[in-house]
């Protein structure tokens, strides 16, 4: 594997780890009692993470 690659491969790491945290936070029930988060939000997160873990399996 090539320098580039091995940068491009942490680099979606890292992107893949925040997609995720950003999910567990808007999945989570909230604490306040406020309103779910919105499911389109959420679809658009889990489509992001799809593709995003798609293009590392690439690598």
């Amino acid at each position: 594997m090539s320098e580039s690659d091995r940068e491009l491969r942490e680099e979606l790491t890292q992107a893949i780890d925040k997609v995720r945290r950003e999910l567990e936070i808007l999945q989570a029930p909230s604490s306040i009692g406020g309103s779910p988060a919105n499911g389109s939000v959420i679809a658009e997160l889990e489509d992001e993470l799809r593709r995003l873990e798609e293009a590392k399996a690439d690598l």
